[in-house]
Parts: structure tokens; C-alpha cells; sequence
């Protein structure tokens, strides 16, 4: 329930910032980016993550502030609401490829641990982002506890 009122406050702080035609290409560059990543991952997760890699590329995303960034990045995330892929990762790969652009130099971390912490129950997964080695924008109850498995990138 808390969750859900979060994504409400989210997309409504976000609606004045849509009269904005520079705010509503950038969100249907995201909701595009997010459609495209099932597609995308297909092959695997490490060649998906080369593909969306921005490193090579720029595009606009740098004429808007990180915060609007991560937070049209979240909604995109949260609109794609279809996809196969979970929450936590859709949002974490549309986050990391558009503040990659903006030059904020997030990492990306997949997790996992058992469920109820015992290891006779199933694992679950987590993807989330790092900015200097700590949780970018991450509610500590939801990567604590994972062990990552892989980052990307790895520098």
C-alpha cells in the first residue's frame, strides 16, 4: 500500500513538468526505451547491458537536472506496467542508461538472497544502482540482504 502511494506521488509531482514539450519527449523517449528492453535482454543480460550501454552515445538528456532524470526514469519504469521484466529492473536499467548520459556515473548491481532468509526456501532478485559504491535512491529495505552477483559496469 505505502509503495503504491509513492508511485501516485510520484506521476503526480511529475504532471506540471508534462506541459513541457522537452518533459513529454523526454518521457516517451523513456516509455520507448522501457517497451524496448525484453526485446533487448533477449540474448542475454550482458550483451542487453552493452546494448543500452549510453557511454558511446549522447543524447539530449543532459539539458535536464538528475533528479528530473531519475524521477521521469522511475515513471517510465512504472507505466510499462505489461512488461515481463520486474519493476526493480526495468527501472534500474532505464535509470542507469538515461543518467549514464547525463554523466552521473551510476552502477548497476544485481542481487540475490532466499526468501525469508533461509536457504531451503526459493531466491529472489533485486537489480538496483550504486553511485559511489552506495545504494542510489534505494530504500535500504530493498537491496539489503542481497548478495550481488554481478555489477555492470565494472571499472
Amino acid at each position: 500500500m505505502i509503495t503504491r502511494l509513492r508511485h501516485w506521488r510520484l506521476a503526480v509531482s511529475l504532471l506540471p513538468l508534462l506541459f513541457s514539450s522537452r518533459h513529454r519527449a523526454l518521457l516517451a523517449e523513456m516509455r520507448s526505451f522501457c517497451e524496448s528492453l525484453p526485446i533487448t535482454l533477449k540474448p542475454s543480460l550482458i550483451e542487453g547491458l552493452r546494448l543500452i550501454d549510453p557511454r558511446s552515445t549522447r543524447s539530449g538528456t543532459k539539458e535536464f537536472n538528475e533528479d528530473t532524470v531519475r524521477n521521469f526514469a522511475d515513471l517510465a519504469a512504472l507505466l510499462d506496467r505489461h512488461s515481463p521484466l520486474g519493476l526493480c529492473l526495468r527501472r534500474s536499467l532505464t535509470r542507469y542508461h538515461f543518467l549514464r548520459q547525463a554523466d552521473v556515473p551510476v552502477v548497476m548491481r544485481f542481487g540475490a538472497k532466499f526468501v525469508s532468509g533461509k536457504p531451503d526456501r526459493e531466491i529472489t532478485g533485486h537489480a538496483w544502482l550504486t553511485l559511489n559504491d552506495s545504494p542510489y535512491y534505494e530504500a535500504d529495505e530493498n537491496w539489503r540482504g542481497f548478495t550481488v552477483m554481478m555489477s555492470y559496469p565494472q571499472e
